[in-house]
């Protein structure tokens, strides 16, 4: 019987069984895989916390025929005020959702489980606004993964001034002369381009006061979910969430 002992972090949880419950952990030491915490549905269950998500624990797992089983846990960061503020806990979801999505089975990556802790922590602590707070982190994710947009300067001639349209296809920001040589460059707004710039580079306890008009925070939104559409290939359910709440 294979030991395992890692921290790890929640992205998700289903029931199994009468009842248990099965837990996706990303884990900082093996990656992404599958663990069930038995009894966890009961309500005296040692269990009860361990797999809530975006919990953050130290787990002993071990692995059996068919699954990997919790055997102990001891936690590190519940994020309580993400549990009692629904735009905190669209936004987390939105953030699990991703790295969720993006994993493999047993992939591993520390620099992604460390990047997805430390907003998580943000998520919890900072009051930022939801779609700036999304925006940034979809433009260091993707920088991440190895598709940061070319922002500086036109990324088909690397002319550094003019620089009025935004391609996915191409990779980052388009100057006036190479704007037909990318097929989707679309016109990008001079504050919009500052915006994206400031928000893939700042930290996020800089983005708690910063004022962005709504214009200005919708297209940003807009540019960044179509940039991780064509570069990630993946759609996230729960941005359709947050979107929902900005209209409320």
């Amino acid at each position: 019987m294979r030991l395992l002992k890692t921290e790890a972090i929640v992205l998700k949880n289903n029931l199994i069984g009468e009842t248990d419950k099965i837990a996706t952990l990303f884990t900082k030491s093996y990656g992404k895989l599958q663990a069930v915490a038995k009894g966890a549905r009961r309500s005296k269950s040692r269990f009860v916390n361990a797999i809530r998500t975006f919990v953050v624990a130290n787990y002993v797992i071990f692995e059996g025929q068919n699954y990997y089983y919790i055997d102990q846990w001891e936690l590190i960061e519940a994020h309580k005020n993400i549990e009692k503020d629904l735009s905190k806990f669209s936004v987390a979801s939105y953030i699990a959702e991703t790295i969720n999505k993006i994993l493999e089975e047993n992939q591993k990556s520390e620099r992604l489980y460390l990047f997805l802790k430390h907003s998580l922590k943000a998520v919890d602590e900072l009051q930022i606004d939801p779609l700036i707070f999304i925006s940034s982190y979809d433009l260091k994710l993707v920088s991440l993964l190895g598709y940061m947009p070319q922002l500086d300067n036109c990324v088909v001639c690397g002319e550094r001034e003019n620089l009025k349209y935004f391609s996915n296809s191409c990779g980052g920001a388009v100057c006036i002369n190479c704007k037909n040589k990318c097929f989707d460059a679309k016109p990008l707004h001079e504050v919009t381009l500052k915006a994206i710039k400031y928000f893939l580079k700042g930290d996020y306890d800089k983005l708690q006061n910063i004022k962005v008009s709504v214009v200005i925070k919708e297209e940003v939104d807009k540019i960044i979910t179509a940039y991780m559409k064509e570069h990630l290939e993946i759609e996230f359910k729960s941005k359709d969430f947050i979107d929902k709440l900005q209209n409320m």
